[in-house]
């Protein structure tokens, strides 16, 4: 039989109070017309509400780990950086109902509803959920009408940010190869050549500057940030710090094997080798305790949530602010899971991104759930067009 920790076992039941909350909500989501979610008027209160509790938390907030992420109110703790992945969702859904992207500029309409509310996470700091704003922002503008062109000239300073920091030669072959592929695709039939020309010569010039500002930008981010970004390249350059985290991990899912060690056997998560293994690294617990074939069942189950997100918001096509709010949920999982798995795999940086449905965490965990009512109401009211019969 299985013994819990006194402190496992206190992490285990305030899980399970969030997960019965989490389940109620979901019902309750699940039944309730999305479009309440993106009428103007909610959409304004809440966006406004989530704004004033980001200013709360920077100067009221508790502090973790050196980030400022939680709010108390009352006997509830609250995290309103999770809170203001469905808000932004709602917000831009709300939007694009009406204002679908015709022309690249447009994008910049989608860019300034989500940028306040990512600038005020991103002081907190939590650069995780800063990067799930845009990963949403990135797939519903594409969704809505954007491009692959317009979506590379969007990304395009951050790909010259990452080959400027890790090869000065590749970063100028990205930088002379760029005007040549958009002067082939970028809004061919939309713009006259001079000022198809300009614009390119803008993002190119742009594109030099963030590059040549590298090392300012670098700044801006905290220490533990910066070595959590450049320690997955190689890991082994710092084993006792900065690569330390993704070594355990690392070792953790490698000792699991097929089988895995069994349910509270695991050397390295029992032995609290892996740090945050309740959080950010549940991934590796899951890996060594319970082995590959449990693993590959839950990158399946993340894999059916989205194609499912995909399903509704083609079958929502009728109602943009529905197929809308469907991809941006759809956006959000995807994100997570890639990134919170390809992190304690050691191919993506650690970013702090927890595991849908499996990081302990409170609001994420309901945030999560309520995101399944949501994706429930929409398919509920958007039911699939009845064919013909032959006669």
């Amino acid at each position: 039989m299985l013994h819990l920790s006194q402190h496992t076992q206190g992490y285990f039941d305030k899980q399970l109070e969030f997960m019965w909350a989490g389940l109620v909500l979901l019902l309750v989501v699940s039944r309730v017309p999305y479009t309440f979610w993106t009428n103007k008027y909610m959409v304004s209160i809440m966006y406004v509400i989530n704004l004033v509790l980001l200013v709360a938390v920077m100067i009221k907030g508790h502090s973790a780990q050196g980030a400022q992420r939680w709010l108390a109110l009352g006997p509830i703790t609250l995290q309103p950086s999770e809170l203001a992945k469905l808000v932004v969702i709602f917000s831009l859904s709300a939007w694009l109902k009406n204002h679908p992207v015709r022309g690249f500029f447009d994008v910049f309409k989608i860019l300034a509803i989500m940028l306040l509310p990512a600038i005020l996470v991103f002081k907190q700091p939590d650069l995780g959920t800063s990067l799930t704003f845009g990963a949403v922002f990135l797939g519903l503008s594409y969704w809505s009408g954007a491009t692959l062109a317009d979506i590379l000239v969007l990304i395009s300073p951050l790909i010259s940010l990452i080959l400027n920091a890790l090869d000065k030669q590749w970063w100028m072959y990205f930088i002379c190869g760029l005007p040549i592929v958009l002067v082939f695709v970028w809004r061919v039939f939309d713009w006259k050549w001079f000022v198809r020309i300009l614009l390119i010569a803008a993002v190119v010039a742009a594109n030099y500057g963030v590059g040549v500002a590298r090392p300012h930008l670098w700044g801006l981010l905290k220490e533990y940030q910066q070595k959590r970004l450049t320690s997955f390249v190689n890991p082994y350059d710092d084993p006792r710090g900065s690569g330390y985290h993704i070594l355990q991990s690392l070792i953790a899912i490698g000792s699991g094997g097929v089988n895995g060690a069994g349910l509270g056997h695991g050397n390295q998560s029992q032995g609290a080798f892996i740090p945050e293994r309740h959080t950010d690294f549940i991934f590796a617990v899951i890996g060594e305790e319970l082995g590959f074939r449990i693993c590959a069942m839950i990158v399946l189950a993340y894999s059916v949530i989205c194609a499912r997100a995909l399903f509704i918001a083609k079958q929502a096509w009728r109602d943009p602010a529905g197929s809308s709010m469907a991809i941006g949920l759809l956006c959000m999982f995807l994100f997570h899971a890639f990134i919170n798995m390809g992190m304690t795999t050691g191919i993506m940086p650690v970013a702090g991104v927890p595991l849908p449905f499996l990081s302990y965490g409170g609001t994420a965990l309901i945030v999560d759930m309520v995101a399944i009512g949501l994706l429930m109401s929409i398919y509920a009211y958007n039911p699939k067009e009845e064919k013909d019969a032959w006669d």
